[in-house]
């Protein structure tokens, strides 16, 4: 079915109203590999932006998918408010990885511009946020309140992780290219999503979209942890 959503599907365990098990699951799985990902990243014996930038990456996207995935299986307590928590560290997770991107350029300047964007692009999405949650009735319909927060998430992956990687595949390292696959694997997830292709009941667009994510994001740290074992200017030991 495509262009409308199906219904959630609740079932009852321990006596409590649970929803969504399917996307519990996969949010789980993502949530859980993006966390180890980003403990592997801390144990590292390097310093510099790079490598605190990914390291903060994969922590702020555990932990907003981690969430994410109690806020679907308690729907049906907490409706759209259950979300909040998993949301709320998506954008903080796309400015780390676009500032870890950036940290990796051979121009200083052009660092240093990139950066104060990305802060205020930062700050203007929670301003759009919290805009749409006064100005439209998010009650009924919650998932505008997550629009900024998916085109951010669109834009911030495709020109600040997508396009950058595949500039320095050619230019720093062909390890570069791992990130890029990354993306690859992830961009079509967000037209699955906003477009609402779902393929069965039990694999919906929110199921489509987190396997892809799953392969992605494991693209990412994969690409990651290649660069960081060869040497280059922007990375240090501490």
């Amino acid at each position: 079915m495509i262009g409308k959503d199906f219904d959630p599907i609740n079932f009852t365990l321990f006596g409590m109203d649970l929803a969504d098990p399917t996307d519990f699951v996969y949010d789980l799985i993502l949530g859980v590999m993006s966390l180890i990902f980003a403990y592997r990243a801390f144990q590292l014996n390097f310093k510099g932006e790079f490598v605190s930038a990914w390291q903060k990456f994969f922590l702020f996207f555990g932990l907003s998918i981690f969430l994410s995935a109690f806020g679907h299986l308690f729907y049906n307590y907490f409706h759209f408010y259950g979300k909040l928590p998993g949301w709320f560290f998506i954008p903080i997770s796309i400015y780390w990885i676009e500032r870890a991107m950036i940290s990796a350029h051979w121009n200083k300047k052009v660092i240093a511009k990139a950066n104060k964007f990305y802060l205020i692009k930062l700050v203007l999405i929670y301003i759009a946020f919290f805009t749409v949650w006064k100005l439209v009735d998010v009650h009924s319909k919650p998932q505008l309140l997550f629009l900024p927060l998916a085109i951010n998430t669109i834009l911030g992956l495709l020109v600040g992780v997508g396009i950058f990687s595949y500039k320095y595949r050619q230019k720093i390292t062909p390890a570069f290219n791992f990130i890029f696959f990354g993306i690859v694997a992830i961009f079509p997830s967000a037209f699955i999503f906003l477009l609402k292709i779902n393929l069965h009941p039990y694999f919906t667009k929110n199921d489509f979209s987190h396997v892809l994510m799953i392969i992605g994001v494991s693209f990412l740290y994969y690409g990651f942890a290649k660069v960081m074992k060869e040497k280059h200017s922007f990375i240090e030991a501490k």
